[in-house]
């Protein structure tokens, strides 16, 4: 280590010092003026590499942080001299990720005057499911005599999702009459006029169109109607995305992984409970590549801390203990696209089992929430563990994605206390089921 940070030294300073001595020597004048050049042009050099990468300016916009698989997001990105001297020449070139189809210009040469700026258009198809990383910018400069070089790599990242395919259930049937609440609730402010309990005495406050007319007629003294209250209908999708759950899952050669059709299968449940005008919601212990479970890029994308955020997460590392990713269940127009971004960035974890994550995070959930559980795999642990949630009050339905093996075991264990299993191996299932049950 040493010797070599002497090399430099040697190389550029003691060897023209030694020039300079042999011209004061034998009174050489011409090989005195041609090491002082040789000193001013080296000087030059190093000056015109240390300074000019460091007024540069980058900024980099997208036409869309969220697009389908397969759709094309358009990119540009500004390059700006900010200092009052030019760089002679500059070589800037994009990081890409792969399985993307670039089109445009994605490196240039340039020249930069002071204050002028540079710009580099380009757009990418994205033919995968996940967050995408664009950049960062590689830049490259050196001086105009060739002796020095100089790269620089912007700290600036930007994330695209491509989210994924939905297939649409369209024998939903939206518009068929459904009462307002689906459950009977022991207690609720929330009541269904359609479930007409019984009557009780007029009290002083109770509007008209609650009196009971006919029997008030008969009685000869006002009544009012009691309902039954209700719990409004809803869902929480559960997603395994632990890394064993789908060693053994098996799909055929024509058709998506089985992890990826996990994901599609969650969208389109999340897809078809939305329609219907139910409250759904995601749980998962997959792994989250910006480090913001639950939420969207363009809730973060004003706040300061993104940046800190999405650079800690973006390493690869071992997840030996993870936050879920959980959106609590609601009704709401924006509630399915915040579920099909997070299921667009979602990626394979190898942290916490799905039983533990879920046992962990019941005390956050409904418990009139039907928990719609997707997995590659039902070990015995997972057995046990859904059974004590089935045991805690709450409804279980399990899909099995391309593993008839624990198909079989799982039906074997779970179907005797009341939990449906179903047996997913092609997407078209979701579809038959959606015909026999329209409710979750």
């Amino acid at each position: 280590m040493i010797r070599k940070a002497l090399q430099p030294f040697l190389l550029w300073a003691v060897l023209p010092a030694s020039l300079l001595a042999l011209a004061f020597l034998f009174h050489s004048g011409v090989l005195a003026i041609c090491v002082y050049a040789f000193f001013l042009l080296f000087a030059a050099a190093r000056l015109m590499t240390l300074f000019w990468l460091r007024r540069l300016d980058v900024v980099r916009e997208l036409s869309d942080d969220v697009i389908p698989v397969g759709g094309t997001v358009k990119v540009f990105l500004r390059l700006t001299n900010r200092a009052p001297w030019p760089i002679l020449w500059n070589y800037v070139e994009e990081t890409l990720p792969t399985k993307m189809l670039a089109q445009g210009t994605t490196k240039r040469f340039m020249f930069l005057p002071p204050g002028r700026s540079f710009h580099l258009y380009y757009s990418l198809t994205i033919f995968q499911r996940g967050c995408h990383q664009i950049g960062p910018l590689v830049i490259e400069a050196g001086d105009v005599f060739g002796l020095f070089k100089k790269c620089r790599i912007d700290t600036r990242l930007d994330y695209v999702t491509a989210v994924p395919s939905c297939r649409v259930i369209e024998e939903f049937r939206v518009g068929q009459r459904r009462r307002l609440g689906e459950f009977t609730a022991e207690r609720s402010v929330f009541e269904d006029p359609t479930r007409l309990r019984g009557v009780r005495d007029y009290q002083r406050g109770d509007p008209l169109k609650r009196i009971h007319w006919r029997s008030s007629a008969h009685t000869g003294a006002l009544c009012s109607k009691v309902y039954d209250p209700v719990t409004e209908a809803g869902a929480t999708i559960v997603l395994d995305f632990h890394r064993s759950s789908w060693e053994h899952a098996r799909a055929r050669k024509d058709s998506s992984p089985p992890s990826e059709m996990a994901v599609e299968s969650a969208c389109a449940i999340a897809r078809y409970l939305s329609d219907g005008g139910w409250k759904v919601g995601l749980f998962s212990n997959g792994r989250d590549p910006l480090g913001i479970p639950g939420f969207s890029v363009a809730q973060f994308s004003s706040a300061d801390s993104l940046r800190d955020a999405v650079s800690r997460a973006r390493a690869p590392r071992h997840d030996d203990r993870l936050a879920p990713i959980h959106i609590p269940a609601r009704a709401a127009t924006e509630q399915f696209p915040l579920i099909h971004e997070n299921l667009g960035r979602i990626e394979l974890s190898d942290g916490l089992p799905i039983e533990v994550v879920l046992l962990e995070g019941l005390p956050h959930i409904e418990r009139e929430q039907v928990l719609v559980f997707i997995t590659g795999e039902v070990s015995e642990s997972c057995i046990s563990g859904l059974l004590r949630v089935r045991a805690l009050g709450y409804r279980l339905m399990v899909f099995v994605i391309c593993n008839p093996e624990a198909f079989d075991r799982a039906f074997e264990a779970l179907a005797p206390h009341g939990i449906e299993v179903f047996d997913t191996n092609e997407e078209w299932r979701l579809e038959e089921i959606a015909i026999g049950r329209r409710h979750f």
